[in-house]
């Protein structure tokens, strides 16, 4: 269900939209909810060149008159027919670029619901990433060996690292997250048959064959001759 604010601003919305659908250049309303509860307006301009998007044009006007008051929400609205529109890629990578927490009003099977940017666009581009450290994801089953030290490294597929700061972390089944900074020490490409039982004891196994049963089990298509990253961490940043 959506809030009563965000079924006022679909409202808002569709009736701007109704009143300045001409059925060619403007068809699509935008609004956005700041906030402080204002609702701001924008309406897209069609050219075969590519004209501004209602959410474009309604960030602009935002950015003209409301730069303080932040955006919450945003809806569209298809002129001609009243239908609820979900985000064009273009508006979603603006969005998430203004804020990931902005949340956008779909129309789903069972209704309309409001996801965050950063849901409704799962891999967009992230400048911010780049500035962050690497996040190195981890079964919630190894936590305790890494924290004691017993595993200091990982062998991963498709999944490179470089030495530097890292973030581990550990998306748990009950829905919470534990992230420990770390540091990564070292990253080296090898074959599979190249893996040895002291590479299998970095990684917290008693020996090479519990390795691989391992890897059999996290990447069931991985032959022999496959290429694996021999990653090793250390907890806590650089020094």
């Amino acid at each position: 269900m959506i809030s009563p604010e965000e079924r006022n601003l679909i409202r808002v919305v569709r009736s701007h939209a109704e009143q300045t659908s001409n059925g060619d250049a403007t068809t699509v309303a935008a609004g956005l909810l700041t906030a402080s509860g204002q609702i701001i307006l924008g309406v897209n301009v069609y050219h075969f060149l590519g004209g501004p998007c209602a959410e474009v044009s309604a960030l602009s006007k935002h950015a003209e008159i409301a730069a303080d008051d932040p955006v919450t929400t945003v809806v569209a609205v298809y002129g001609p027919a009243g239908d609820v529109l979900s985000p064009c890629g273009k508006c979603r990578q603006i969005l998430f670029d203004l804020d990931p927490n902005i949340k956008a009003i779909v129309r789903t099977p069972n209704g309309f619901v409001s996801f965050a940017i950063r849901k409704l666009l799962p891999h967009p581009y992230d400048w911010r990433a780049a500035e962050n450290p690497q996040c190195l994801y981890m079964w919630e089953g190894y936590e305790g060996m890494i924290r004691s030290g017993v595993k200091q490294q990982t062998i991963r597929v498709d999944d490179p690292f470089v030495p530097g700061p890292a973030t581990i972390v550990f998306e748990k089944s009950d829905g919470s997250v534990v992230e420990l900074a770390a540091t990564v020490s070292s990253s080296r490409t090898i074959l599979r048959h190249e893996l040895t039982d002291e590479i299998a004891r970095a990684d917290g196994f008693m020996n090479l064959k519990e390795l691989n049963a391992a890897l059999d089990i996290h990447y069931p298509e991985l032959e022999e001759n496959s290429e694996v990253d021999v990653v090793s961490f250390e907890l806590g940043p650089m020094r």
